[in-house]
């Protein structure tokens, strides 16, 4: 679909990719990543720099799908917005949602919400990349809150040590 592709495969902890200082395209599009692309970077994206958020708005960061399960929400997602200079606070372009089952874990739940983050890609692909459309603009918007690494494993070590089986560890 795209004649010139470079993919940035990242994980925590790995080296800056210095070599991408040097790129230039016309889309970064990023894929329920971590790595959070520098402001000089993303403006030289000529039609647009997004991401896919492998959780609903109400939780910016990483980790969510944990929350989600302990305090029972109902529903889940991804959301898809522009990048910005903060982590998940870039105008909101889509929300996939979908209900989360009574059986729901954690780690299911990760599962899952990437099928619903592929069908989102494969629908503003098809719908407004490829032919060249305005993306659409959300009236959803972020919660206040950054949910961060440190946090979230502090988080789990107390929850382990105080409900072994809750489906929120799974």
């Amino acid at each position: 679909m795209f004649s010139d592709i470079e993919v940035l495969c990242w994980d925590t902890g790995d080296p800056y990719p210095n070599h991408i200082k040097e790129w230039s395209g016309d889309w970064i599009i990023s894929y329920r990543g971590d790595f959070i692309f520098p402001e000089y970077l993303y403006r030289k994206a000529k039609k647009g720099a997004i991401n896919f958020h492998p959780a609903p708005p109400k939780y910016r960061g990483l980790g969510s799908q944990h929350y989600a399960i302990y305090y029972g929400d109902k529903t889940y997602g991804s959301t898809c917005h522009h990048l910005d200079k903060s982590v998940d606070t870039g105008t909101i372009i889509d929300v996939e949602r979908f209900t989360i089952s009574p059986l729901e874990t954690a780690s299911s739940l990760r599962y899952q919400v990437g099928v619903h983050c592929l069908k989102q890609f494969l629908k503003l692909l098809t719908n407004y990349i490829l032919p060249e459309k305005p993306l659409p603009i959300s009236n959803e918007e972020w919660g206040k809150y950054l949910y961060k690494q440190s946090e979230i494993d502090n988080w789990l070590k107390k929850m382990q040590q105080h409900s072994l089986s809750h489906p929120s560890l799974i």
